[in-house]
């Protein structure tokens, strides 16, 4: 039975099979990791979106008129102009 199996298979075939296992072994970890690697950036990138819109909504927050006049009046003693204290420029027309 032996002589059949040297037959069928050359004894070339044996290393050739072990090289294909190996390398498909290692083109599958190369996938698992890449693969984990684009999740963690799809990560990164989704908690940087959260950030920005945070960080968007307090600008937002920061500049309301409300909250500027409200700080004006309170921490600087500023009041709105009375009548006279209005200059009004006249618009040069082209």
């Amino acid at each position: 039975m032996n002589v059949n199996f040297k037959r069928a298979f050359p004894n070339w075939i044996i290393p050739i099979l072990i090289v294909f296992a190996v390398g498909t072994v290692w083109v599958r970890l190369k996938v698992v990791r890449t693969t984990y690697e684009i999740n963690e950036t799809e990560k990164m990138l989704s908690q940087g979106r959260h950030d920005q819109e945070k960080l968007e909504l307090q600008v937002a927050q920061l500049r309301s008129p409300r909250r500027l006049e409200l700080l004006a009046k309170s921490r600087f003693h500023l009041n709105p102009p009375k009548t006279d204290q209005v200059v009004h420029l006249k618009r040069n027309s082209p």
